[in-house]
């Protein structure tokens, strides 16, 4: 018996909440099938505009910025291979981590394609502002999306609302204004929720967006050290190796080769001795004395 009366009161409590919530009201009077995408895209924008703000607010200072890459040239330096930069990177959440771990990626690429060291520079510094692009300005475009769908959803509530005046009248004759009163309340109510969800979404969208183009532009510098750090020593290197790799495939090099081998060396500002210990090294990973 008191069990019943509990979960009577509860229910009297929930229909009261629901019947007395302003919000609740409003999406009742609105239509469920206008106001309800509206609130789901007002959550959805409003949940990313707060993730942009984060993220963008925790983009590291200048002096962050240099103790990254003071950390990373000490790895290079200390082992001589990208893999122990590439397993930072991934450890590491942010976006330097994020801009130089695809750097390092694609760099490996172009060691493999044997790339000259200018279109080396060239691709891993348009990489590096593509992926710094890619990481301030991800999920951008759905807020941009839903300040003209909003809107959209808004105008289609508007029709609709009008519709519903209209048929009303020709049911009704227009003589009683309450008659067209309930289509004109849903008209207007879908406007006004399409205008709440869109203006937020319009204003939120161009301050990110302005926000975006100077981290990007702050970012750049830093871009560009860290690819300079890498091709200073280790893309000659690297690149010289794969060449290497092709040349003693058979374990043996015929004249063609050599040649063409020096004069990559001389390209590279790879010094002789620097070459025999290269070869050395390969010959010894290919099991070949």
């Amino acid at each position: 018996m008191n069990l019943q009366l509990i979960l009577l009161q509860v229910e009297t409590e929930t229909t009261s909440w629901l019947t007395d919530n302003w919000l609740v009201d409003i999406l009742s009077k609105g239509g469920w099938y206008i106001m309800y995408p509206l609130l789901f895209f007002s959550i959805i924008s409003l949940g990313i505009i707060i993730e942009r703000l984060y993220r963008y607010y925790s983009v590291p200072n200048e002096k962050k910025a240099n103790s990254i890459l003071d950390q990373l040239q000490n790895l290079l330096h200390q082992h001589g291979t990208v893999e122990p930069l590439i397993e930072w990177c991934d450890k590491n959440k942010g976006i330097f981590a994020y801009v130089f771990l695809q750097v390092l990626k694609r760099f490996n690429f172009l060691v493999v394609e044997k790339r000259p060291i200018h279109d080396m520079r060239n691709e891993l510094l348009d990489t590096g502002d593509e992926s710094a692009e890619e990481y301030f300005e991800e999920f951008l475009p759905i807020v941009n999306t839903i300040a003209s769908v909003a809107t959209l959803i808004g105008l289609l509530g508007t029709i609709l609302g009008m519709i519903m005046s209209f048929d009303e009248i020709a049911k009704g004759g227009k003589g009683d204004p309450a008659i067209v009163a309930g289509g004109i309340s849903v008209a207007l109510i879908t406007t006004a929720g399409g205008l709440i969800v869109a203006i937020p979404s319009v204003i939120g969208y161009s301050f990110l967006k302005r926000r975006t183009v100077k981290l990007i532009k702050f970012v750049e510098p830093f871009t560009n050290h860290f690819v300079n750090l890498i091709l200073k020593d280790l893309a000659r290197f690297a690149t010289y190796r794969e060449m290497l790799k092709t040349a003693y495939r058979d374990g043996v090099l015929n004249k063609d080769e050599e040649a063409f081998l020096k004069e990559k060396r001389i390209d590279l500002n790879i010094s002789d001795t620097e070459g025999k210990k290269l070869e050395d090294e390969i010959l010894k990973s290919l099991g070949y004395k």
